[in-house]
């Protein structure tokens, strides 16, 4: 599987079926108000489209596959064992 990072900005308050869209692909991180990172078996392309269903006009989304070559800094020891204990 692979990591791939979803930002978005939303300019409706309807955030709920997104989210809901998102967790559903069953292993998440909620990195941030708006950017999660998601394991997945499907490409950039097909995330983007599905996600695409729960956006309104106006509205921005990215979906970016994740390679080991990352860091970070200011988050906890889970959320950074989250990246860490991924495959890719």
């Amino acid at each position: 599987m692979a990591v791939y990072c979803i930002s978005y900005d939303l300019k409706s308050d309807s955030y709920d079926s997104l989210i809901e869209a998102i967790k559903a692909y069953g292993s998440w991180w909620h990195q941030s108000k708006s950017t999660w990172f998601i394991e997945s078996t499907q490409r950039t392309k097909e995330i983007l489209k599905n996600l695409k269903g729960y956006l309104n006009p106006g509205d921005k989304i990215i979906v970016i596959r994740v390679y080991k070559n990352w860091w970070a800094t200011g988050h906890t020891d889970e959320e950074y064992q989250w990246m860490k204990g991924r495959n890719f």
